[in-house]
């Protein structure tokens, strides 16, 4: 199930695998005459949402009596940090994927989240973490540059040298497009020590834009939209 504006991208696996798309409205309240539209036979329901949607769809899956019947997985939002943290066991055993999680088991990670906690009292989600990277990234820019910001061209040409190796989320550079390369953590819902977390269950390392697709060949392709490529089961 995704959102109008989700459909994008999908169709790589749509096409291949016969899956079927049903979009839902934003901010629809109502999930339930979507969620009929769920096929019984599949192997698993992949929701794209998050904010609202995501507590709301999460819910009414379990309500409609499909959690216990098929596997409920998603793209990072589903479960980022901003929504897991009122959402309850209905969502315990979701799986996603997304370049951060907060559970993440590394020392500057595990710096990062016990800083955030104490001062905004809650766990950092991927949002959280992106800002505070782009910070260390322009930090890192300004200093190679001599902090001449008003330098457009020699700061965006800084900003695409940059390297991390140590942030939460694991090491960041950019391609020759800049687009991010870095880790997709796949992430499994369960409760730690009384709160849901999204566990790390397997990391993809260095994963570009194009995945394990050769850009040159990628490129010559449209642009993507509802159209391109074609979706038989949308």
């Amino acid at each position: 199930m995704t959102l109008p504006s989700a459909g994008k991208w999908p169709q790589d696996f749509i096409a291949p695998s016969k899956s079927r798309v049903v979009r839902s409205c934003k901010n629809s309240g109502r999930l339930g005459p979507y969620i009929s539209q769920i096929k019984r036979d599949v192997d698993a329901v992949y929701a794209v949402f998050s904010g609202a949607d995501a507590l709301r769809f999460a819910k009414q899956y379990e309500d409609a009596g499909l959690k216990a019947r098929l596997p409920l997985i998603g793209g990072g939002t589903f479960t980022d940090e901003h929504v897991l943290r009122t959402m309850g066991d209905e969502v315990s055993g979701v799986i996603t994927a997304l370049h951060y999680s907060a559970a993440l088991n590394n020392p500057v990670n595990r710096k990062f989240v016990q800083a955030y906690e104490t001062k905004f009292k809650q766990m950092p989600s991927y949002y959280s973490e992106g800002t505070y990277v782009a910070g260390l990234q322009l930090k890192r820019a300004l200093e190679a540059i001599g902090g001449e910001a008003e330098n457009r061209e020699r700061l965006v040409a800084a900003l695409r040298k940059v390297e991390l190796a140590d942030t939460p989320r694991g090491p960041i550079r950019f391609d020759d497009y800049g687009n991010p390369i870095q880790n997709i953590y796949v992430r499994k819902v369960e409760r730690v020590s009384g709160r849901l977390q999204n566990t790390v269950i397997h990391t993809f390392e260095k994963v570009s834009q194009f995945w394990i697709y050769k850009p040159e060949d990628y490129l010559k392709n449209p642009v993507y939209d509802r159209n391109f490529p074609p979706c038989k089961y949308c």
